[in-house]
């Protein structure tokens, strides 16, 4: 059982509404509210529709929707050039060294480069010059790779003091924490939880939560997600940046740094949501 679904499970209890599990791994749950059923699987709650899902899993497609209400790094998306013949007319280039030129044309070194779906920060490169840009690419585009993607993304590299995590239920602020990175130093994953010795860490200063509120506003105005987390780095002159959206966040790192019990709370702020 994930954690996650362990955190439901227990807010559940609390609010005393019953429910079934429908698989051996027990991540599969379903609790009957006024004569609706609804289910969490795994990371995945009822709230989101399957538009919005896709949209978050998209990096691509989620820049491209929120970029011009959010501060965001400038992301350009790049086909694999050696893709099925049917979709040569999404290519920006015919070739990995086409690529490259289109995209210093466009950058400075360094800039980030990764792979435009999948979580937990794998293939995710900073590149430094030509030749790191041109081994990120190929990795990326890999076919033997199993973490390959047809569709390579160029970003603009922010020099970050802080990345968080905010969690939003219904548009509203639930709580943040901090990653804080660990000794280890990874070359295809930058995210600083994924390094050893690392942490996670809860937001306590009010003005950081006030400022993380009024830079994420925009977002929801838009287009309501009604739960995700979102991926915010503060750069080293102060600005907040927007990196992405996760719209299944899992919650392994904060509860085994700080404990469950704001997680359970969250969980039981939903089930109250589903039952009116």
């Amino acid at each position: 059982m994930n954690r996650n679904i362990q955190a439901l499970l227990d807010a559940c209890k609390r609010l005393n509404i019953p429910h079934q599990i429908h698989h051996k791994t027990n991540n599969l749950i379903s609790v009957v509210l006024n004569n609706q059923r609804y289910t969490f699987v795994n990371w995945t709650t009822p709230f989101n529709t399957h538009s919005v899902m896709k949209l978050c899993q998209d990096k691509d497609y989620f820049y491209s929707f929120y970029h011009d209400i959010i501060r965001m790094p400038k992301t350009h998306s790049f086909l694999n050039p050696y893709s099925d013949s049917k979709y040569t007319h999404y290519l920006d280039s015919h070739t990995i060294y086409g690529i490259i030129e289109q995209i210093e044309a466009e950058f400075t070194y360094p800039l980030i480069v990764k792979k435009n779906r999948g979580s937990w920060g794998t293939n995710v490169f900073k590149v430094e010059n030509r030749r790191e840009l041109e081994q990120g690419l190929l990795e990326i585009y890999s076919a033997s790779s199993a973490r390959s993607d047809y569709i390579g993304l160029a970003q603009e590299y922010i020099d970050v003091d802080v990345e968080y995590r905010a969690i939003f239920f219904l548009g509203k602020y639930q709580f943040a924490y901090k990653k804080i990175a660990g000794d280890t130093e990874l070359t295809d994953n930058l995210s600083p939880l994924h390094s050893a010795g690392s942490k996670a860490e809860y937001v306590t200063d009010e003005g950081t939560k006030q400022a993380i509120c009024h830079f994420c506003a925009p977002l929801f105005d838009k287009l309501m997600i009604q739960f995700c987390g979102l991926d915010i780095a503060q750069d080293k002159a102060g600005h907040l940046w927007l990196i992405e959206a996760n719209s299944s966040p899992g919650f392994d790192h904060i509860i085994r740094h700080e404990g469950d019990e704001l997680i359970i709370q969250l969980y039981e702020k939903m089930l109250k949501q589903l039952a009116q």
